[in-house]
């Protein structure tokens, strides 16, 4: 699972981890040197196709034209990967454990075919024997590790969440 990254608005582009030397190139060139500046960026500009095409101009090593429409495509998804990171920590409900309203922790599930963060459940089972959600019986009741709800949080973060703006 990919570390998730903190990073302020006024944060150099270059503290992103895994966005490429070729792609801070073309943002630096373009101007834009801070994440706040690459949030405020409106994608349907030109400035990156041309500050690409002069780099591509400029340079003696040529690339297949391919390569170049890539490049843009992978500004283009930086650009809206920091955009979403700005909504953290936006936890999508899949992934939300009922009773902390965040992330789900070493997920369980109950008899009930719920799914909690371990701690919680255990707390909520030391002062009532019913699920929380349907209020049926579940006292006694083995809980087990809910590796498929892991496994979906390690990709989710893996995949989409690479990073969150703090401020």
């Amino acid at each position: 699972m990919a570390d998730e990254q903190e990073v302020t608005m006024s944060a150099s582009i270059r503290t992103i981890k895994g966005i490429g030397s070729q792609i801070i190139e073309v943002f630096q060139a373009a101007g834009f040197n801070t994440v706040r500046e690459l949030t405020v960026f409106n994608c349907e500009d030109r400035i990156l196709w041309v500050t690409i095409e002069s780099i591509r101009d400029s340079m003696s090593q040529k690339f297949p034209p391919g390569y170049w429409r890539r490049l843009m495509s992978r500004c283009i998804d930086v650009i809206y990967r920091i955009r979403s990171a700005q909504a953290s920590d936006f936890v999508p409900s899949e992934y939300m454990c009922p009773l902390t309203l965040d992330w789900f922790i070493d997920p369980v599930v109950t008899a009930s075919g719920h799914s909690y963060s371990r701690a919680a459940i255990e707390e909520w089972l030391t002062t009532s024997s019913a699920d929380p959600l349907t209020r049926t019986n579940i006292g006694g009741a083995p809980i087990y590790s809910n590796v498929a709800m892991k496994n979906a949080l390690d990709h989710y973060r893996l995949h989409y969440q690479r990073f969150r703006i703090l401020d």
